[in-house]
């Protein structure tokens, strides 16, 4: 059932044709018109669709989008022209099959500080100095050029810089550096490798777990947990960043809009599967700042143009973002033109980022409200990497069977 008000100051209902679309697992499936409303301005009714929503599948998410467009040209707009809409869930995220792992064994061993871990078909490097993931050779390419570690701090927006400045008022979560205090690595007798690496900072206030399992396929199981002290302050962002090869330009993912979204900036932002090009994806602020956000991403592939790179899948919802310069670079540039590529894809990875804020900026009420801060408190969360070969169509199909 849905509820329908006419805010029109004239308009009568009548006016509207109303569309309907369903998404499962955000590929549309269902695209109808539905009878127009006899609705006067200024009054409400209740709706219901039931009669046309498909029989929904076990382990698939589901959305309504619903929309209202003008059947004839007005003096201020053309017949088609979207005056109202809105989504809907149907169900919640969707679930996914765990499969059986082959009995297999993966190949794991040292060179100097690093440990290899060796399939059919691809390498993964991890260096004991850091803990990280730092080098994953697939089909012959590299495609991890910078190595994936926690990171708890993001590009000053314009609202952070001018107005309330969370370097100083979070200094200590922008000052700290993880400080790697233990590695291990060992084979599981069912055939995946695990690496554990535990990382502290904030002068031993906070603690950070990251456990990599891998599998004969070579998908990464990445478990991240953070166990903060009393005391501390909000957190800019939780999450991983690392940079990915240089030719992985073209960014698809399952998630908010084709446009960069926060949690204080994402209402009307649909859910859907998108595409565009790493130059279309980022926001050319003149000042380089933070952009390119976005949120509740289910899956994020990012391809070179033989559509070969690295799909990142949620077991959750994630913020995730994408540039061709490091965070170093903003700090630096003060126009976006002297921005300097760094080489490789900046991919972060982040559980959450605090909003934007704005009330002003200029003043500390430039903060993001109090409801869109981050809260110094346990924070985890789970992804899943893997190098594939692939049409984006494929990979919305088959993103759920990387999960074990």
């Amino acid at each position: 059932m849905i509820k329908v008000t006419n805010r029109h100051a004239a308009k009568s209902l009548t006016d509207y044709k109303i569309s309907l679309k369903v998404l499962e697992n955000g590929s549309e499936i269902l695209n109808r018109e539905i009878p127009s409303i006899t609705l006067e301005a200024g009054k409400d009714t209740v709706i219901s669709v039931l009669s046309v929503l498909p029989k929904q599948k076990t382990g698939k998410e589901y959305f309504l989008n619903i929309s209202f467009s003008l059947k004839t040209d007005l003096s201020w707009a053309k017949a088609g022209h979207e005056v109202a809409s809105n989504q809907f869930a149907l169900s919640g995220l969707p679930t996914s099959e765990i499969k059986s792992v082959s009995n297999e064994k993966l190949v794991v061993h040292q060179d100097g500080n690093l440990f290899l871990v060796q399939g059919k078909g691809f390498q993964l490097t991890f260096d004991k100095k850091n803990g990280a993931l730092s080098s994953y050779i697939s089909g012959g390419k590299e495609q991890i050029l910078s190595p994936l570690l926690p990171n708890f701090t993001r590009p000053l927006t314009n609202n952070d810089r001018r107005g309330w400045k969370p370097n100083e008022m979070l200094k200590e979560w922008y000052d700290s550096k993880p400080q790697l205090v233990s590695f291990t690595i060992n084979k599981e007798p069912s055939g995946l490798v695990k690496v554990e690496s535990l990382y502290e900072l904030i002068e031993h206030k906070a603690k950070v777990q990251v456990s990599y399992t891998i599998n004969v396929k070579g998908v990464v199981k990445v478990d991240y947990a953070l166990k903060v002290a009393e005391g501390l302050p909000n957190i800019p962002k939780v999450g991983m960043t690392c940079g990915i090869a240089d030719d992985h330009r073209q960014i698809s993912w399952y998630g908010r809009d084709l446009h960069e979204n926060y949690v204080d900036r994402r209402y009307g932002f649909d859910v859907g599967i998108f595409s565009l090009p790493i130059a279309q994806f980022m926001e050319p602020y003149i000042m380089p700042q933070e952009n390119g956000n976005r949120t509740d991403v289910r899956w994020m592939y990012l391809s070179n143009t033989e559509q070969q790179g690295l799909l990142v899948v949620a077991d959750s919802l994630l913020s995730m973002s994408a540039w061709p310069y490091n965070e170093a670079a903003y700090k630096v540039a003060k126009h976006w033109n002297e921005l300097k590529e760094s080489g490789y894809v900046t991919l972060n990875i982040d559980l959450i980022q605090m909003g934007v804020g704005g009330n002003d900026t200029w003043s500390k009420v430039a903060a993001p409200l109090e409801k869109y801060q981050i809260k110094a408190k346990n924070y985890a969360y789970r992804f899943y990497l893997c190098p594939v070969k692939m049409k984006k169509e494929q990979v919305a199909k088959d993103w759920q069977d990387l999960k074990f």
